[in-house]
């Protein structure tokens, strides 16, 4: 394991564990034993350690870890990565550091937690990049062995596109965050947005991505249906999109808004409804 691997993920237990600290404290504040700060930056500085700290540097650190395996070619810049991993925790420690000491949030920012922003948006530039020439220009057969075997290179190609469209989610969700953090006054109409987008669109699809890759290695057998992978990110798509869109530019009282958000709501439930049955039937 490459030593920017390790560092991904050590930063990961790191931010997991500061999360752990902030989360205890807005409970106590919550409950009136700690009046020293605002709940406010509090919580919003837990969500961000755990999703952006814990959650994005994990994967992250996997990923520079199986891409590699299953390209079976090198990353592209190790150089490129360990830029990646310091910009990335640069952004990181100056959003929750400084989201903490904003006098009021979200009407208020500190200018250091907005440059912080910009600079996590800067790493996810350098990692696209990297990943991208990677798969151009890599050298094949650099890459470390795969110990978990060979499988259908269908089923390697659809979980592709799951991991490929939640990086380009990620990407959406931190250009809207950025935003966020410079023009606070539009929070309230781009937080539902953001959080859908980095929940569902880059975590979920990661973590679809990544299952469709192992899940199937574990058990020993191929997937169990390639199509039906490929209707579920269709659907999911679909459901996310449109959801939001609608959190996005419809008006929250009207009756557009309230009549399609249930609809879209309920196709990216059955997105969910179908990987849980091909993954259940895999490994069965």
């Amino acid at each position: 394991m490459e030593r920017y691997t390790i560092g991904f993920i050590a930063s990961a237990v790191i931010y997991a564990a500061i999360g752990s600290v902030f989360g205890v404290l807005s409970l106590l504040t919550s409950e009136g034993f700690i009046s020293w700060i605002s709940i406010y930056p509090l919580m919003v500085a837990t969500v961000h350690s755990f999703l952006l700290g814990f959650v994005t540097m994990m994967i992250f650190g996997v990923t520079y870890h199986i891409i590699p395996m299953f390209a079976g070619k090198a990353f592209y810049s190790p150089t490129l990565a360990y830029t990646h991993l310091f910009l990335s925790n640069l952004g990181v420690i100056g959003i929750i550091g400084f989201l903490l000491i904003s006098p009021y949030y979200p009407t208020d920012i500190h200018p250091v937690a907005r440059l912080a922003a910009v600079l996590e948006v800067v790493s996810l530039f350098i990692f696209i990049y990297n990943m991208l020439l990677t798969f151009i220009k890599g050298i094949p057969g650099t890459g470390p062995p795969n110990p978990f075997g060979t499988t259908d290179k269908e089923t390697d190609r659809v979980a592709t596109r799951y991991t490929s469209a939640s990086i380009i989610y990620f990407f959406t969700g931190c250009i809207l965050g950025t935003f966020m953090f410079l023009r606070p006054g539009n929070i309230y109409s781009i937080m539902p947005a953001h959080a859908h987008i980095n929940l569902v669109g880059f975590v979920s699809m990661m973590i679809f991505g990544v299952s469709y890759h192992m899940f199937p290695r574990f058990a020993g057998r191929p997937l169990h249906s390639i199509r039906i992978a490929r209707h579920q990110f269709t659907i999911l798509n679909i459901g996310l999109i449109g959801m939001v869109l609608l959190f996005v530019f419809a008006d929250r009282d009207g009756m557009t808004y309230r009549l399609l958000l249930p609809v879209f709501g309920m196709i990216l439930a059955a997105s969910f409804g179908l990987y849980i049955y091909n993954i259940w039937k895999t490994i069965k």
